[in-house]
């Protein structure tokens, strides 16, 4: 049964345009670039294509790249100013990565990702099972699944504010992997800053075909 998941309306989109001029720079400034680079080091795969779902202005991918994990990496967001960014910041690392602007559900059907990164953007999947779904459809057997998600604190309401994203519990998350398909693999805690507030690092793999 095909999988029809909205990732972004396009008022959101619209929001996340007119947000990337300052994007990156407050990703850093309120420690999640930080955040991303300890999260993923020692975890990355050296090789491999890798997609970025949700990809903004590239933080999390540029992450990847910083702790040595493979540079195939395919980029994709709805929000042209945001993708462009993201372009532009992997540039600054020698990389012209595949980029693709539209949502999840855009992507080939037969397309496969050893590696699928997705910072804070299952919180946009509604419903977010099926958002878990697509994930692991694209997810190459053997693969990881690395994502940040909002965990509750008060502190996500005033982003709900702007931009109606979800949170979810650290058990509710396993739940959806596993009726998904998935493995968890690691749950990471962030230490300091905004994102020990707001955030959960999770690792997910998807079994080897039998």
């Amino acid at each position: 049964m095909p999988i029809s998941v909205t990732l972004l309306s396009m008022d959101i989109a619209q929001k996340y345009d007119h947000a990337a001029p300052l994007w990156g720079q407050k990703v850093t400034q309120l420690g999640y670039t930080a955040a991303y680079d300890g999260f993923l080091s020692g975890q990355v795969a050296e090789t491999g294509a890798v997609l970025d779902v949700g990809t903004g202005t590239g933080a999390f991918a540029r992450s990847w790249i910083r702790q040595g994990g493979s540079p195939a990496m395919t980029l994709l967001d709805p929000s042209p100013a945001m993708l462009a960014m993201a372009r532009r910041s992997l540039a600054t690392h020698g990389l012209t990565p595949w980029t693709i602007c539209a949502p999840m559900e855009h992507l080939p059907q037969d397309a496969r990702y050893d590696a699928i990164l997705g910072a804070h953007v299952l919180e946009h999947f509604d419903p977010a099972q099926d958002g878990f779904q697509r994930l692991a459809h694209h997810l190459a057997p053997g693969g990881r699944l690395y994502l940040v998600i909002s965990k509750p604190h008060w502190c996500n309401w005033l982003i709900w504010l702007r931009y109606r994203h979800r949170w979810y519990a650290p058990g509710r998350i396993e739940v959806m992997a596993r009726q998904a398909g998935l493995i968890p693999m690691r749950t990471h805690r962030f230490h300091a800053g905004p994102p020990s507030r707001t955030s959960l690092g999770y690792i997910f793999t998807k079994p080897e075909r039998s």
